[in-house]
């Protein structure tokens, strides 16, 4: 099958640009190994159509930019001088260049490979209901298993979480116990105590009320 790309030239999407290139400087190359790490490419799965919307930053979308290699033409927008984002992108593998786009450098300087996973049947079944963080519940989990293995692994997953539930049960028992008991032991002490406090309190306010009354007297 025909392979369409798309170039991000000043983050404006153009189909189909012939890509013959020319070799960059050792220049150009260095400029683009400063700013390197600051290409990034992201995406982000859409669960209600199945597919994927990718984000492409580029620094320097002047002299260094994208080439995206696919089966099928690309949906893509700019979205500010820096970023645009392609959408409705379907599962699979898909080949990127970071190329160099002036008169002297045209050529391939980066390529990696991005893997949009298929998209998980199991992240619907009503076993995952509440466990939806769990990995076999992904919508991109990317693993073929059988029905039988998942079952059994999202078990062992709700038992363990009941074990943990139950230890730290276990573990704030003896807090509500102690705390309690030194309540009982205590009782006597806790009530003159707080009788003492709120008497204290009455005699600040009545004591406050009755130096108000003697400066109005005054």
């Amino acid at each position: 099958m025909k392979k369409r790309y798309i170039a991000l030239t000043s983050l404006l999407f153009l189909i189909n640009i012939p890509n013959t290139y020319a070799s960059c400087t050792q220049e150009e190359l260095n400029e683009f190994k400063k700013i390197e790490n600051e290409y990034k490419v992201t995406y982000e799965f859409n669960k209600d159509t199945k597919d994927y919307t990718m984000t492409l930053y580029s620094p320097l979308p002047d002299k260094y930019n994208y080439y995206i290699y696919a089966d099928t033409e690309l949906n893509c927008k700019k979205i500010n001088d820096n970023q645009g984002e392609c959408y409705n992108i379907s599962p699979g593998e898909y080949t990127i260049e970071i190329v160099g786009f002036t008169n002297t450098c045209n050529d391939a300087i980066k390529e990696f490979t991005l893997k949009l996973a298929e998209y998980n049947k199991y992240s619907e079944d009503p076993l995952c209901n509440g466990i939806e963080e769990f990995y076999l519940c992904q919508p991109t989990y990317d693993k073929e298993i059988d029905r039988e293995t998942f079952i059994s692994r999202v078990n062992t997953y709700k038992s363990t979480l009941k074990s943990q539930d139950k230890e730290i049960e276990k573990n704030e028992q003896p807090i509500k116990n102690n705390t309690l008991e030194y309540i009982k032991e205590n009782l006597i002490q806790i009530i003159v105590i707080t009788v003492f406090i709120i008497l204290i309190i009455i005699t600040i306010i009545l004591t406050a009320k009755s130096i108000r009354e003697s400066r109005r007297l005054e």
